[in-house]
Parts: C-alpha cells; sequence; structure tokens
C-alpha cells in the first residue's frame, strides 16, 4: 500500500479511538424532547437597508445579537449557574446545523474548567463528520487567522466565551487508483 495511506488510516484510527474513550469519560446523558427544544437559539436581526456598511463587506448581511447562555456545567463551582457568551461572527450554514455546532461548542466548553482547544475542536469535527458527512474541518483557538474555501452551505465562525471556532467542510472528491 501507500505510506500516505498508510498513515492517514493510522492516525484516522488514533482519533476515532481518542473519541471513544472522551465518549466513554464523559458518557451523554439522555435527552428528554423538552430539553432539546432549548437549545441555543439565534435571533437574527437584518440591518437596515439604509445603513451604511461598517466597511468590512458585509453590510447587506443579517447580524446575529449576542447572548449570554445560562448553564449548569460541571466547570460551574459550588452549583452556580455559569453564563457562556455565545455570538455567530459569520456563517453560511443551515440553521439547525448552527444550533447543533454551538449546543456542541457550549456543552464542551461547560465540562472543562479551562478551555482545551484540541478537545472542542475533535468533538465538533467527528460529530460533523458522523453526522453530515465527511470533510469538515473545525479551527479553534483564541487568536488566528485563516483564509479557507468552504462548500456551500458549510461554513461557521462564532465564539463562546473567549474560545473562536471556525467550522467548515470542503468537497470530497474520490481518488481514481490507476
Amino acid at each position: 500500500m501507500d505510506p500516505a495511506y498508510d498513515e492517514l488510516e493510522r492516525r484516522s484510527r488514533y482519533l476515532s479511538s481518542l473519541v471513544r474513550r472522551t465518549r466513554l469519560a464523559d458518557p451523554p446523558q439522555p435527552e428528554p424532547e423538552q430539553e432539546q427544544e432549548p437549545e441555543p437559539k439565534l435571533k437574527v436581526v437584518p440591518k437596515p437597508a439604509a445603513e451604511p456598511s461598517d466597511g468590512d463587506g458585509k453590510g447587506g448581511k443579517a447580524e446575529v445579537k449576542e447572548r449570554a447562555v445560562k448553564a449548569k456545567g460541571q466547570g460551574a463551582t459550588n452549583g452556580e449557574e455559569r453564563k457562556v457568551a455565545v455570538r455567530v461572527r459569520a456563517a453560511d450554514m443551515p440553521l439547525p446545523l448552527q444550533r447543533r455546532a454551538i449546543w456542541i461548542a457550549r456543552e464542551v466548553v461547560l465540562a472543562t474548567p479551562r478551555l482545551e482547544s484540541k478537545r472542542l475542536a475533535l468533538a465538533l469535527k467527528k460529530e460533523f463528520d458522523t453526522t453530515y458527512g465527511p470533510a469538515w474541518h473545525c479551527i479553534v483557538g483564541t487568536s488566528f487567522g485563516s483564509y479557507v474555501t468552504h462548500s456551500l452551505g458549510g461554513f461557521l465562525y462564532f465564539s463562546v466565551d473567549k474560545a473562536y471556532i471556525l467550522l467548515f467542510r470542503t468537497a470530497v472528491e474520490p481518488l481514481s487508483h490507476p
């Protein structure tokens, strides 16, 4: 076999084992139907047409209001509620997928006392790869630059507290072996 293919397979097995261990360490709690409804909802407020653009080229796009989400998480001390500020910065993604990404990110942030960027990126990527198909990529950090090409309807840039998250999908084309 091709050494590059073997390396990709090895890495894929390693990432899958990490996900399994993470799920075993933090088993997901069954969610009643009533609790799925209050997932983070995005309130989209369109900018008025007469309002001048702020110079960043996003004059006609919708703007999402910042909100604070109260949640009881393991990161909260003495059972107190911990507020998590969530803000969508840019999106080319259907609202149900946005809500899912925000919900997953919020749960991971609340489950850890401090930001673990790799764990958050892994959780989002694996969830989206298994649920919505392959080729999802996730970048998490407090300061990074990017320039990416994404598939139509597969881009979300948002923040949860001080973590900035870029989630996007690329096109996958099968390789033709000679």
